[in-house]
């Protein structure tokens, strides 16, 4: 079975670099996601059984993952849904695994304090995975003219942050 689906939940385990039969390296997670209701009842506040979901990811995405993902991180998770039955000796179960298009985190339980654009273009998988070096891309060269707008801004040339200071105009 193979579907589109989107999870929101905690992650549960760090993610870890791996490699496939293939050669290619990918991350791989775990996430939870526990449905909470009000009981009509009582009033109270329910907790329905938690769902465990693995999520795999390849290429650019994995390298975001392991750089802005950790164990507890609220995410949203897209991507397409597996489910395979798997059996050992006397035991059997099912695997539930989510390959990540898009991996978020959820911004009503975080915080993002910088967003660093990776790429202008949309890459496929079957693109290289950027080294190390180059993940980031290259701090705007000073020497080019600012635009007017952003002529006021205190930003930093080399990490392109915008310092806080004076209130930066809005775009629209």
């Amino acid at each position: 079975m193979n579907e589109q689906i989107t999870i929101i939940g905690n992650v549960g385990t760090e993610p870890v670099v791996d490699k496939g039969d293939d050669g290619r390296t990918f991350t791989r997670f775990r996430v939870g996601c526990t449905r909470r209701f009000r009981d009509p009842q009582s009033g109270a506040w329910r907790d329905t059984e938690s769902s465990w979901y693995d999520v795999t990811a390849n290429g650019m995405l994995a390298d975001n993952i392991i750089k802005s993902v950790s164990k507890g991180t609220r995410v949203v998770v897209t991507g397409v849904l597996a489910v395979r039955k798997w059996a050992r000796d006397e035991r059997s179960g099912i695997n539930v695994t989510v390959r990540a298009e898009t991996v978020g985190i959820d911004l009503q339980w975080a915080k993002v304090q910088q967003i660093i654009k990776t790429s202008v273009t949309h890459r496929s998988d079957a693109d290289e995975s950027p080294t190390e070096e180059n993940w980031m891309p290259t701090a705007p060269d000073p020497a080019q003219e600012p635009d007017d707008e952003l002529a006021e801004l205190d930003v930093d040339a080399a990490t392109g942050e915008v310092r806080e200071g004076e209130e930066v105009p809005t775009p629209f």
